[in-house]
């Protein structure tokens, strides 16, 4: 170091270190969330109750890319509309065995 220094206030500093952060997150687009509007999203709990399936199903389904989840902070919610259509789709299909059942060991 060649012993340069910078004297801030402390709002000035606070001040240039949030402009720096929010330009990091733009450009890393950290700053766009999805929108969580009550009833929009499911909680993984609710997917599993909804579909009549287990965690387990819930978790190879998402890796077979059946069902996609969305991560928000650290949970993973569902899109209430993609939950919906896939289960639509499955009684319509009649499929006994649908895409989302959990299959039988007996």
């Amino acid at each position: 170091m060649t012993g340069n220094f910078i004297m801030l206030q402390m709002d000035d500093l606070r001040q240039v270190v949030t402009e720096i952060v929010e330009e990091v997150c733009t450009k890393r687009g950290l700053n766009e969330k999805p929108s969580v509007e009550e009833g929009e999203w499911l909680t993984r709990e609710e997917v599993c109750d909804m579909l009549h399936i287990t965690y387990t199903t819930l978790w190879r389904k998402e890796n077979e890319g059946v069902i996609k989840k969305h991560k928000m902070g650290r949970r993973n919610l569902y899109s209430k509309k993609e939950v919906t259509d896939i289960f639509s789709s499955a009684i319509e299909d009649g499929d006994n065995n649908n895409k989302c059942k959990e299959e039988s060991h007996g």
